[in-house]
């Protein structure tokens, strides 16, 4: 699972940097060992069946295919980024390299007694023509 969050925040951080808008829309939070997507976080202690996956013991099991066609072609490339990222690296690898992330740097260390604390998007947003457009229209935008 760990590997997993850490794909799902490097996608969703390419995509929203090239293209403007996440895939999930899950809030990402700061942990001691990285990024964390909120909800799939706390949905993933569940041990029973019914939200499309499963916990069994420390992995992740889908219920069902996935419906490819609720993914666009941007998704489905920030998903491959994601992994080409992560994928085969070792626990401390990951966390290392997701360490390095300015937003959880910037966030994990404002956390004060808690484990873990937000990361707003505009954190994850590296591009300085995005976060400019995003302040011009975010009065009018609904996510």
């Amino acid at each position: 699972m760990y590997n997993i969050w850490k794909i799902l925040f490097s996608a969703e951080k390419y995509h929203l940097n090239k293209y403007g808008r996440p895939i999930t829309g899950d809030r990402y939070i700061a942990m001691e060992y990285g990024t964390v997507p909120s909800w799939l976080y706390d949905a993933s202690k569940i041990k029973r069946q019914g939200l499309g996956f499963y916990r069994d013991n420390n992995s992740l099991l889908a219920e069902r295919v996935p419906v490819m066609d609720y993914f666009s072609e941007t998704d489905l490339e920030a998903l491959q980024h994601g992994v080409a990222e992560y994928a085969g690296l070792d626990f401390i690898a990951v966390r290392d390299k997701n360490h390095q992330e300015p937003c959880w740097k910037k966030n994990y260390a404002m956390r004060g007694d808690s484990d873990s604390a937000p990361i707003p998007f505009e954190d994850i947003i590296e591009e300085d023509w995005l976060r400019e457009d995003l302040k011009v229209l975010s009065h009018s935008m609904v996510l």
